[in-house]
């Protein structure tokens, strides 16, 4: 029977191609390369899972020092020795020891883990990871792709660029005028493709409709995402009330308990399922039970994980019906996803057949670019 041996970490940058800014604030460019922690977790018998989670505290509250010592010194204790087949009573010790509080806690380092525990089963059951979650419905999933914040031009020459993408992500920042002008923009240069306003909290209720009445003769928009502060649910409800789109939560829910308030709320109509918010794949998957039965559409997406975290997605979401392409950004931000084996054509992945999450991570690139606790801290 395999025991867990080892439990390895490895903060690390990985560089950005493009600049990417949303209504929080600043994400990365060509001279900030994305903070990610990658994990190694290795048996006794010599079975190896990976996970990965970026630390992006301008969205999320973690930061790479918090998650690297999280994981570190406080669950790594709690896995070794342990059958990871046994992800119940991993979890339990792992929740009882980092408590949840009101909302979630410390999700991105547990996704981390979580994402590397089911790749470790997957490969000691050789079946790929999608298998652990009822099998996969889907075997390719398109993509959607962010337009980070910038001026209309290039957010349109971006989307067209894309092509054939047939959906994108339009990062807002609280300006109606400004922001209709990059919507408008947008949709000239790819008419027939689906656009998806994410205004990260950047807006007031009041703001919020007022660009949606200015844009609302365009109808390729599908929806508008947190339009408010992720606190504000009663100002998410004031501008679902209103609306005449689908009005998505993201920041303002974290886990499937926060879901079934907001149900009981009315304030949203769209959940946006991550996996580092949830805290791993099996705890996203609850908010997806909570979702149906409340009749909330599924949307999909990440916070540009590299090629580990990328790929976790990919098994969890082929396996549910989401209403857009997943944004999964690392293709078109990442200058590798440091991975080998994933299979992207015009923007649609092949969902992995192999055991575990089914590709191979570099690991030379991943030792060979460490990021310091003392540099990210600089």
């Amino acid at each position: 029977m395999s025991k867990i041996a080892h439990v390895e970490v490895y903060p690390t940058a990985v560089g950005m191609k493009d600049v990417f800014t949303i209504g929080t604030g600043f994400v990365g460019d060509t001279d900030a390369a994305g903070h990610h922690i990658f994990v190694k977790i290795t048996t006794d018998d010599g079975y190896i899972g990976w996970g990965e989670q970026r630390a992006l505290p301008s969205w999320s509250y973690e930061t790479t020092e918090s998650i690297t010592s999280t994981i570190k010194y406080h669950i790594t204790p709690l896995l070794l020795g342990q059958n990871p087949l046994h992800l119940n009573g991993i979890h339990n010790a792992i929740y009882q020891t980092l408590k949840p509080a009101v909302s979630n806690g410390h999700p991105f380092a547990k996704a981390a883990v979580d994402i590397a525990l089911h790749d470790l089963c997957g490969q000691i059951l050789n079946v790929p990871l999608h298998i652990l979650f009822g099998g996969k419905q889907h075997n390719t999933l398109p993509l959607s792709y962010a337009l980070s914040i910038d001026t209309p031009e290039i957010m349109a020459l971006k989307a067209k660029a894309l092509s054939p993408c047939s959906c994108f992500k339009v990062k807002v920042e609280g300006m109606p005028a400004v922001d209709e002008e990059r919507i408008r923009a947008i949709h000239e240069a790819a008419p027939n493709a689906k656009l998806w306003i994410d205004a990260n909290q950047s807006y007031t209720p009041s703001n919020a409709l007022e660009l949606l009445k200015r844009v609302q003769d365009i109808n390729e928009i599908y929806c508008m995402e947190q339009p408010v502060a992720s606190q504000d649910w009663f100002g998410m409800k004031r501008v679902r009330e209103a609306a005449s789109i689908p009005i998505a939560i993201d920041e303002g829910c974290f886990t499937y308990f926060d879901l079934g308030k907001i149900a009981r709320l009315e304030c949203a109509d769209a959940v946006v399922l991550k996996v580092c918010k949830s805290g791993g794949l099996t705890e996203c998957l609850k908010s997806v039970y909570v979702a149906e039965a409340n009749a909330i559409e599924l949307l999909g997406s990440g916070l540009t994980e590299a090629g580990v975290g990328f790929i976790a997605s990919i098994h969890l979401f082929s396996t549910m019906d989401l209403v857009l392409p997943a944004e999964l950004n690392a293709p078109v931000f990442l200058e590798t996803m440091a991975i080998s084996g994933v299979e992207i054509n015009d923007h649609v992945v092949t969902v992995p057949d192999g055991p575990g999450l089914g590709i191979t991570p570099d690991e030379d690139y991943i030792k060979a670019h460490p990021l310091t606790i003392d540099s990210a801290m600089r």
